[in-house]
């Protein structure tokens, strides 16, 4: 309690003054704030509120008696026994402060999330009163200054009340993100991409109901949450809407700026769901839209969200099996033989994991996790130091052994690759053009500087590429002039299509003699049967690479089936 120096407490200076002359310096406060200034005598149960709160809030007078009752209509009803109780201890003398977060109702009934902030202060009679102030939380002005929403602090606090007290008023929450707003603000700056958060808000708040709670997430995200008793808009509706209204709004501005938004969507029972759990299941349902392809909207599905946590949980063992020096791990390789005569010339590295948790797991399975996580920049690294080891070791069986090594374009963008190459062959001993590095054709969508400056230094360097999986992909043949691969392996479905028909069987031989007009040569994949083997063998390839001369195997297995016993083939 402070003490005025004579004294007198400011409860007594209050007591000093007449009713009229508090309202007044209650208004004069007022002025300089955008809060509601409160004073509640504790002793009597009169309440005394600013005018302006009595504009807002269904108070009929700046003074109430019976605070109790009053205030009992005013606050949301399962807030009501939690303030009452605060209240008690502020009369009773067990705390001097009054600090709550709680729900109000304005005139038109619609929930208001209020801060209430108050002091006791006490005259030398004991008599008390608590002075405050009252400050609305979802004020626009006071959460985005760019968008006017509410921020992702205050949905917490709403989300955990509206799921405590009614779960099931709420019908859906949509995530919506902008697709291309990295792309926004590298290019033309922040002040569009603000323009842009402010276009869509709007769009948004345009399409749904005025009761239904917008707010802005962080960078590019909004968060739509209906709980309201309104007529029902369904999600997809509502998607369908607010693309319509971009693009309108994208017309109106003469195209100027264009941008495309996806959505996930969660509905159905929420009780049990917490504020937390909503928002990572819409950000991970929303990550399923623009992996799918973008400007669209994707439903929350639990056996999608449990096989990410399934990806997640393996990423977790991935990382485990590479900090205990690559447990688990182990390179195959599968034979490479020459058209001519049939007689092994190399193999392909190929990666196997055997996890404690999985077991074995399929690389389409573990690879893609790896790449994602840049795993692939450590182990691709293990790959080619053991496959370079075990060339070098067969070379003396065959002195022209090569092997083909897979490289991720994880690796090439996010990793200095050229040296990782250039140590390994230094530090092995390996003749620079016993290693074959092979890039996938469908992974190849585009050159840059970087990536030529690096074909051409490998040429240089005398290490020879190889474009993988021809024909799965965009099959351009500009990239055999840009890559200058010395070998294209035709993949196993583009020759499954050859052998079911002669367009396709045309087509793969044509393509084999333009590969052969540039100067280089063509490995076949996946010959399983002799009568495969004949038939693609009049198209002329140089090499073969298929279960009929053998699958992958482990080092010790290859070195059995193929070097001693090589003879045979």
């Amino acid at each position: 309690m402070a003490d005025t120096g004579a004294g007198m407490s400011n409860l007594d200076i209050l007591q000093g003054m007449s009713l009229e002359q508090i309202k007044a310096v209650t208004e004069v406060f007022q002025q300089c704030s955008d809060s509601y200034l409160f004073i509640l005598d504790l002793n009597t149960d009169v309440y005394m509120v600013s005018e302006k709160a009595t504009k807002r809030f269904p108070f009929d007078n700046t003074v109430m008696e019976n605070c109790t009752a009053v205030l009992k209509d005013v606050i949301y009803p399962s807030d009501y026994a939690m303030l009452r109780a605060d209240i008690e201890k502020c009369a009773s003398g067990e705390q001097d402060t009054h600090a709550l977060e709680y729900r109000w109702l304005d005139r038109k009934g619609r929930v208001v999330w209020i801060s209430c902030m108050g002091t006791v202060v006490t005259g030398t009679d004991g008599h008390r009163l608590l002075v405050g102030r009252v400050s609305e939380l979802g004020k626009k002005a006071k959460a985005d200054n760019i968008t006017g929403l509410r921020r992702e602090a205050r949905f917490r606090l709403n989300a955990e009340a509206l799921l405590r007290d009614q779960p099931k008023a709420i019908r859906y929450v949509m995530r919506v993100g902008i697709d291309n707003f990295k792309e926004i603000n590298e290019k033309e700056g922040v002040e569009a991409g603000d323009e842009v958060l402010q276009e869509l808000a709007e769009c948004i708040l345009k399409t749904v109901d005025e009761k239904v709670d917008v707010y802005r997430l962080m960078a590019d995200e909004f968060l739509v949450v209906d709980a309201t008793d309104t007529i029902y808009k369904d999600p997809n509706t509502i998607y369908d809407e607010l693309q319509k209204k971009i693009a309108d709004m994208v017309k109106k501005k003469e195209y100027s700026r264009f941008y495309t938004v996806s959505a996930g969507v969660i509905e159905g029972d929420f009780t049990g769901r917490t504020a937390e759990e909503i928002l990572r299941l819409t950000e991970f349902t929303l990550n399923e839209a623009k992996r799918n392809g973008r400007n669209q909207m994707a439903m929350y599905d639990q056996a999608s969200y449990d096989e990410y946590l399934k990806r997640l949980d393996m990423r977790k063992e991935l990382r485990k099996a590479i900090n205990r020096q690559f447990e688990g791990f182990e390179v195959y390789y599968q034979p490479i033989v020459s058209t001519t005569g049939y007689h092994l010339v190399g193999a392909e590295a190929l990666l196997r994991w055997h996890s404690e948790k999985y077991g074995n797991v399929s690389p389409a399975v573990f690879i893609p996790i790896l790449e994602e996580s840049s795993l692939i920049i450590p182990v691709g690294k293990y790959v080619l130091w053991e496959a370079a080891n075990t060339c070098k070791k067969w070379k003396e069986y065959i002195p022209s052994f090569h092997i083909n090594v897979n490289l991720s374009y994880v690796q090439l963008y996010r990793s200095d690759l050229l040296k990782d190459v250039d140590k390994c062959i230094q530090e092995v001993g390996l003749d620079s053009d016993s290693l074959v590095l092979e890039l996938t054709e469908s992974g190849y969508i585009e050159t840059n500087g970087r990536i030529k400056e690096f074909f051409r230094e490998l040429k240089e360097k005398k290490i020879d590429l190889a474009l993988d999986d021809f024909g799965t992909g965009y099959s351009n043949m500009r990239y055999l002039k840009e890559i200058e691969a010395k070998t294209v392996k035709i993949d196993r479905s583009f020759v499954v299509q050859a052998l079911q028909n002669e367009y396709d069987y045309s087509i793969i031989s044509h393509i084999i003699d333009m590969v052969h007009s540039l100067g280089s040569s063509v490995c076949m994949e996946g010959i399983e049967e002799q009568e495969e083997l004949n038939k693609m063998m009049q198209t002329k390839p140089d090499m073969i690479q298929g279960y009929y001369f053998g699958k992958p195997t482990s080092a010790a297995q290859f070195e059995e089936q193929f070097l001693r016993i090589k003879d045979s083939l």
